[in-house]
């Protein structure tokens, strides 16, 4: 797990599953807006009044959360405060490192290798190969 999003769920996560993304990143001191208006999936700026995150919420569910845990990758992970990404920015084919960082962030912040370790060896979960 990448030390950054261990850092942030040992500090701000109540253990509460699925995990308030909206919570998290407003304890982390930025601010999350929907904008069914949104040209991309999502963006995260630096404001005159802070760190601000904006999602479409005219996305699917799963979509909107990646996408809030991305952005808060981007401003956990210090990459500046100018990122529109459209959905092409969450695609494998992207190569550049420092959208490939916010994807890698969202993925352990939204599946915690405790959960899932939890669930995969402790509950008895099968697992198919």
């Amino acid at each position: 797990m990448s030390t950054q999003a261990k850092e942030v769920l040992e500090k701000y996560w109540d253990k509460e599953i699925p995990i308030d993304l909206i919570k998290l990143a407003t304890a982390l001191g930025a601010e999350v807006k929907a904008d069914p208006n949104l040209a991309t999936s999502g963006e995260f700026n630096c404001t005159n009044d802070g760190p601000l995150i904006q999602y479409n919420n005219t996305e699917s569910k799963v979509r909107q959360r990646f996408t809030i845990a991305h952005e808060i990758g981007h401003y956990v992970l210090g990459h500046g405060g100018a990122y529109r990404d459209s959905p092409n920015e969450f695609s494998l084919a992207n190569h550049d490192p420092l959208e490939i960082a916010a994807n890698r962030f969202a993925a352990e912040l939204l599946m915690p290798e405790e959960v899932l370790s939890l669930l995969i060896f402790k509950k008895g979960i099968k697992r198919y190969s």
